[in-house]
């Protein structure tokens, strides 16, 4: 774990321009900088950045943070591994604090099953360039697939001998245990002896990685021609790897995926490096593994366009429309493609040129409903029946997209393409629909009813304006302690002798000091916890603690409503008109004070006015002597409320 101080170091060297500028291109305007946001596709710039408060923020897709925050975005690291990236960048060293040993437990094995993964690829790939073994059967293999040298150490492709247990030998020669090269699912015990012998014995080593390019694990491919061995064997699931949540090639195409806002998926490692290899670089595939929604959602980061460059065969065609339907279900824009005579990308790349395979693409992506309705009318032909099931199956699976304007457009074109009123398949469309609505309905009351019998409880109906309400009035307290917390103001305040006088201190101790002496709670767990980290520097620490320690922080929460805040600070939600909450735009010093006061005052008006309704609960609940006391409770609050009240210029009405 890497110290405090360290961190402190790191975020205060980093520029958040020169680390954005690593990805994105910016120009000056102004003190900031604008740019195209990397996070979702745009033609005019809506993303800031901010180097006098070392933020970012896109105005059009709402994501914001420090430098810290943009690596972990954009790259895909975790926070440790993005403070990493910055030491690096600026020199700066860093001292990794001693862990616990409970820390150490639930770190380590990760750790070790990362380097265990790290030292394979290393070794797999040696063997294959300078071991005759490697040389003769994998390099050449590779070669007769035509992957150029280069192709085949950008991918880190290796090769593991066919001796049975060369590479584990090796691993535990250099330190590793029996125990961790199983858990990394590498090497396999042999149940006679109990000695390990290797996984990928005699295969082609393809290494899957993750988004920030950390090998998790390995694809392996057979050279054998017999029947018996598996063509293609995976590394196990592990404490890092699950094969349903990685996208083989992601860690090489997201960046192109962004910048061409396409995706193209395929199926097969081989597919991904040659169609890389051809300069089409957006590509990636699912590696052995059924399309998931996991791998859709991550495709979604980058892109909503995916075209499906799945195989020809009966397979192919079958696999395509199952990712049709999901992809269509998560909101994707599909289109798909079918290489000729059976083949599949990789094939068809090595038998043509770089611009013939990219025109083919190119020309012959076709949106799901002409690809699937032209493959099924071939089956279908003249039989009424047949085109009937046809066309009920397409309605079915324009039923998927959930945008209605897309709906529609794909059912008008259906209906041209199967000669059918669109009237008709607008009529099987409301059928399908409704059909699924009744069946969603059903689940959810079965499930409500199983609560319902479960629970002794029944808890009062939410109010969901109210809780808005709260949501507002708590976050405007938070943005006045992150925007103007070191800022001095002058308050009335009462001195020893419980007598008014102005005063002035900072915007953070008056407004914590005051909040606490109230004991009023903050309901929102999020506002809370950065309520509670002020109220600790104030009290404990006797400081305000820093900007960068929100806008830095390894809650991503945290890390993101510290910039927005920061960001927006001028940008005002209608919700506060509608809430009749009074928000003055802070210039010079006296509206600062206006405005902290005010603020102040709101958040107070809504808490009392939350109070006073549970009095007087309490006093429809109880007879007299505990009923007069509530009373009496009531009063003192109707009292305190109508003096806030009337120090904000509103009248409140009994």
């Amino acid at each position: 774990m890497i110290k405090r101080e360290d961190i402190e170091k790191i975020i205060n060297a980093a520029r958040i321009e020169e680390v954005v500028g690593n990805f994105v291109e910016l120009r000056k305007r102004g003190v900031n900088y604008i740019g195209l946001c990397p996070f979702h596709n745009e033609k005019t710039p809506s993303f800031n950045v901010n180097p006098a408060k070392g933020i970012f923020k896109c105005f059009g897709c709402g994501e914001g943070g420090d430098s810290v925050a943009f690596l972990m975005k954009h790259e895909h690291y975790t926070y440790p591994e993005a403070l990493r990236w910055l030491a690096n960048k600026y020199g700066i060293q860093i001292e990794e604090q001693v862990l616990t040993q409970e820390e150490i437990a639930q770190q380590s094995e990760r750790d070790r099953i990362y380097q265990i993964n790290d030292f394979a690829q290393k070794y797999f790939q040696e063997i294959l360039f300078t071991d005759a073994e490697g040389k003769s059967i994998g390099l050449s293999y590779l070669k007769e697939r035509e992957l150029e040298e280069e192709t085949i150490k950008r991918w880190g492709i290796g090769y593991c001998k066919e001796t049975g247990d060369d590479f584990s030998k090796k691993a535990l020669e250099k330190g590793f245990t029996k125990e961790e090269l199983v858990n990394a699912g590498v090497s396999l015990v042999n149940s006679n002896d109990g000695s390990l012998y290797d996984r990928f014995r005699g295969r082609v080593c393809f290494p899957i990685y993750n988004i920030g390019g950390r090998v998790l694990g390995f694809s392996a491919r057979t050279l054998r021609t017999d029947k018996v061995k598996a063509k293609y064997v995976n590394s196990p699931e592990s404490l890092i790897y699950s094969k349903g949540k990685v996208l083989f090639g992601l860690h090489l195409a997201k960046n192109e995926i962004v910048k061409q806002d396409e995706c193209f998926l395929v199926e097969g490692n081989m597919d991904v490096v040659m169609m890389n290899q051809n300069a089409v670089t957006n590509v990636v595939a699912t590696s052995g593994t059924a399309l998931t929604e996991e791998q859709i959602r991550l495709i979604k980061r980058y892109t909503k366009n995916v075209t499906l460059l799945y195989d020809g065969d009966s397979a192919g065609i079958k696999a395509t429309f199952k990712a049709v339907n999901l992809l269509l279900e998560q909101g994707l824009h599909v289109k798909t493609l079918l290489f000729p005579n059976n083949e599949d990308p990789d094939s068809f790349a090595r038998k043509h040129t770089q611009d013939e395979f990219k025109n083919f693409i190119k020309n012959n992506a076709e949106n799901f409903i002409l690809y699937k309705t032209n493959l099924l009318l071939s089956d279908a032909q003249d039989d009424p029946i047949k085109r009937a099931d046809l066309t009920r199956n397409i309605v079915e699976t324009i039923a998927l997209v959930p945008d209605l304007l897309e709906r529609d457009a794909y059912l008008q074109q259906c209906s041209k393409l199967l000669n059918v009123k669109e009237e008709i398949l607008g009529s099987e469309l409301a059928k399908i629909l409704k059909n699924k609505s009744l069946k969603t309905n059903f689940k959810q009351e079965n499930t409500e009813q199983e609560v319902q019998e479960n629970e002794t409880v029944v808890e009062k109906p939410i109010d969901v304006k109210e809780i808005e309400k709260e949501y507002i009035v708590e976050r405007a307290i938070i943005s006045l302690l992150f925007n103007y917390g070191n800022r001095i103001t002058t308050q009335e305040i009462f001195n020893s002798e419980g007598i008014k006088e102005k005063k002035d201190l900072y915007v953070a101790n008056f407004v914590v000091c005051d909040i606490i002496s109230d004991d009023i709670a903050f309901k929102h767990k999020l506002f809370n916890e950065i309520f509670t980290i002020y109220s600790d520097f104030i009290y404990n620490k006797e400081s305000i603690p820093e900007l960068s320690l929100f806008t830095s922080n390894q809650n991503q929460e945290i890390s993101k409503l510290a910039t927005d805040l920061v960001m927006n600070k001028y940008s005002i939600s209608p919700k506060w008109e509608e809430n009749e909450i009074k928000v003055p735009q802070p210039d010079d010093i006296e509206t600062i004070d206006k405005y902290v006061r005010d603020t102040l005052l709101d958040f107070k008006l809504y808490k009392i006015n939350g109070y006073i309704k549970e009095i007087e609960e309490q006093v429809f609940k109880t007879q007299g002597e505990e009923q007069l006391e509530w009373l009496k409770t009531l009063q003192r609050s109707i009292n305190i409320r109508n003096d806030i009240a009337k120090q904000l210029g509103r009248v409140m009405i009994p």
